[in-house]
């Protein structure tokens, strides 16, 4: 069944159907004026964001084999499997662990803003540096001004020691992207 799922990221198919249902979550039982609302804001962003990374055949997978590592047409370093994993692990049960944690402390709400604001500079970057779209750029662009916005909010209305939340969130989703950059970027 994982590779049925994994194959050719059928698993994001799921992706448009979960963004919507969890921006009607979300806009149902928060209010834009909650630090919760801005905590949880980048689960419907990222299921978007992975939408546009994913959802469409030669997408992440074949821009990173094919344009970043450039490796001849067919042949593959990241896998099917290795964005199945990185992308249910990495994203979706750690949102959903930081985002229950959050109701309990909201600089686990921090957590999942800061880990998006990196991977959304990670694509920013990359359309910078080679002057041209990737997979997730349009939705990693749009996503980081509302992270930069939801940041702010949560440190000033919700942080109590945003100096040592700010610290640990951004080491940890450094640490977490550097991982990734390995596994990706393998040669």
């Amino acid at each position: 069944m994982l590779q049925r799922l994994s194959k050719n990221q059928n698993w994001a198919r799921i992706t448009p159907v979960l963004g919507v249902a969890s921006s009607i979550w979300l806009f149902c039982f928060f209010k834009p004026t909650e630090v919760l609302f801005w905590a949880y804001i980048n689960i419907p962003l990222y299921l978007f964001h992975q939408t546009e990374e994913h959802f469409w055949p030669g997408g992440f997978k074949y821009f990173i084999n094919q344009v970043i590592n450039d490796l001849p047409e067919g042949e593959e370093n990241l896998t099917d499997m290795d964005i199945f994993w990185i992308n249910i692990l990495l994203v979706w049960v750690a949102f959903i662990v930081f985002g229950l944690l959050a109701r309990v402390n909201i600089g686990f709400g921090l957590l999942i803003i800061v880990f998006s604001i990196i991977n959304c500079l990670t694509h920013i970057i990359q359309g910078a540096r080679l002057k041209k779209w990737n997979p997730g750029l349009v939705m990693a662009s749009l996503q980081f001004v509302v992270s930069i916005f939801a940041a702010y909010f949560v440190t000033v209305n919700g942080l109590t020691n945003p100096a040592i939340w700010w610290i640990a969130t951004v080491v940890f989703s450094g640490l977490i992207h550097g991982m990734l950059f390995r596994l990706v970027l393998k040669q």
